[in-house]
């Protein structure tokens, strides 16, 4: 016994040792908050059953959506899952969500309704309880389809529809139901007595939902500043993913977020990509208070009205971004390079987890680790296997592509601001592109310079002018989008992979060898 203990000692203090030398894998431990009391200040129309289900902004681009048919059908599907998961939880039929709920939605899904559906026509009983938790989400998902019609409006130009997305905001700000766009700490509005507890019982329902979070997030650089006739061949490959892997994950760590999925829509509009995340937040948590059988009916209401009232726009009036106290309501702090999202579990001003991808850094190229340009032509987007990455040039999005198994999705910055190029690729790495003439310029050279010197142009002409203000770049020749693609630089060196251990999971418990024939 006495050789079991000294070897458990050791093992302590090499452990010890070990995260004395390299802080940065010390495991966190979660932040556990006590269950909430209700504030003395709760909006007066929280405590009202009435529905007030307020209509769309009017607009010409309104159901624009329904250009994409399969888009469409696909996010009118996701109102139906979540009210017959609903309609389970609070009609004693939690014990049937894994089986029979989950199967009559999954056929919902796989059988999309072809208009929107009405979500408390078929969740009756949970609207009469909580009516007022439907004007919020009912509220917030009108801002989720007004901002993908007006992307989808194929009648204005991108300085138009932008303009319109900033009233669309407004609109839905002027109502007491809007969720805050200000970032909010993630890890602390999931840190309940509560918390997880949906997930942990329900891992196939729960997919489903983040599945839906999912969708409802990789859609918007999928149409921001995508030209109207290039936006539904992007659907065909996301809505493939979507319905044949996505819905059907239990493996994510966390929900999905809008600025992992759509990173330059986060970056233009933080205010709404944040209030879709608290959006999904309030979700999760209502989720998680329902499943929660240590709870008496009275104490979920009273749950569900904190939950609500934690990310109300009200309940942050006159607060800013970036500011806040750590781990608490009002921290609003971000990760540095993007506002539109707030912190996570072990994440810091730099580096955040990324379930699927590890630890990454947002101010940085995720194929070379160097910092995104300030000002100039932002680079590319990649997405690929459930994904979306930002990278500062063509050489590292073509091949970081090449990297991923599965086709993918590159947008790109030309010289015309207008002009966004969009390629997709099949199975075997072959790309197709959305601008007839585009041609690309690669002259490897200083990795921290590869934003001037491997871009794309919409034309040969367009090349001709870049290249004669670059003396450095005198004689290079322009390539094609057949030779562009065959071309292959690997993994840069100045790549580096941040080595932290995955802060959702516990790490594996090491448990020392019997010595001496002792158990």
């Amino acid at each position: 016994m006495k050789n079991y203990l000294l070897v458990a000692a050791l093992t302590v203090f090499v452990s010890s040792a070990q995260a004395q030398e390299m802080p940065e894998m010390e495991m966190k431990p979660r932040l556990q908050s006590p269950m909430p009391t209700l504030p003395s200040n709760l909006p007066p129309w929280i405590n009202s059953r009435g529905m007030d289900a307020i209509f769309y902004k009017p607009g010409p681009y309104n159901w624009a959506i329904n250009r994409i048919p399969a888009f469409a059908r696909d996010m009118y599907a996701t109102g139906v899952g979540h009210a017959m998961a609903y309609e389970a939880l609070v009609t004693g039929k939690a014990p049937e969500l894994e089986t029979k709920t989950f199967s009559t939605i999954d056929s919902v899904l796989k059988n999309q309704p072809r208009t929107p559906v009405d979500e408390g026509a078929i969740s009756p009983r949970f609207v009469q309880k909580f009516g007022y938790l439907e004007k919020v989400f009912d509220w917030a998902h009108t801002l989720h389809f007004q901002t993908i019609d007006v992307f989808s409006h194929p009648g204005w130009d991108d300085k138009r529809k932008e303009e319109e997305i900033e009233k669309l905001w407004k609109f839905y700000q002027s109502e007491p139901y809007a969720i805050t766009g200000l970032p909010m700490n993630m890890e602390y509005l999931d840190s309940f007595p509560y918390s997880m507890a949906f997930r942990t019982n329900y891992p196939k329902v729960n997919g489903l939902f983040w599945g839906y979070h999912w969708l409802q997030t990789v859609n918007y650089d999928m149409l921001f500043r995508v030209p109207v006739s290039d936006q539904k061949a992007q659907y065909d490959l996301i809505g493939q993913r979507y319905r044949e892997t996505e819905l059907y994950r239990t493996d994510r760590d966390f929900m999905p977020m809008t600025a992992e999925l759509s990173p330059r829509f986060a970056k233009r509009f933080p205010y709404i990509a944040n209030a879709f995340d608290n959006l999904h937040m309030l979700h999760d948590n209502v989720n998680d208070i329902l499943a929660q059988s240590s709870l008496s009916e009275k104490q979920k209401a009273d749950q569900v009205k904190i939950a609500i009232y934690r990310v109300l726009a009200s309940t942050h009036k006159g607060e800013e971004a970036g500011e806040g106290e750590p781990k608490t309501l009002h921290d609003h702090r971000h990760p540095n390079g993007m506002p539109g999202m707030g912190m996570m579990l072990g994440s810091d001003e730099d580096t955040m987890f990324m379930s699927g991808m590890g630890w990454m850094d947002m101010s940085e190229c995720a194929h070379c680790s160097i910092s995104l340009p300030d000002e100039g032509p932002w680079g590319a987007t990649v997405t690929a296997e459930g994904w979306t990455m930002t990278v500062r040039c063509m050489m590292c999005a073509r091949d970081m592509a090449a990297e991923t198994p599965g086709r993918a999705i590159i947008r790109a910055a030309t010289e015309d601001e207008s002009k966004l190029l969009v390629m997709i690729s099949d199975e075997e790495g072959n790309w197709s592109s959305n601008i007839k003439d585009v041609v690309f310029l690669e002259v490897v050279g200083e990795h921290p310079n590869c934003s001037v010197w491997s871009r794309a142009f919409t034309s040969k002409l367009e090349f001709d002018r870049f290249v004669a203000t670059q003396p450095e770049l005198k004689g290079a020749k322009p390539l094609t989008l057949v030779e562009w693609s065959k071309l292959n630089n690997g993994t840069p060196e100045t790549y580096r992979k941040i080595e932290k251990p995955n802060p959702y999971r516990k790490p594996p418990v090491s448990v020392p060898p019997a010595v001496g024939g002792v158990k």
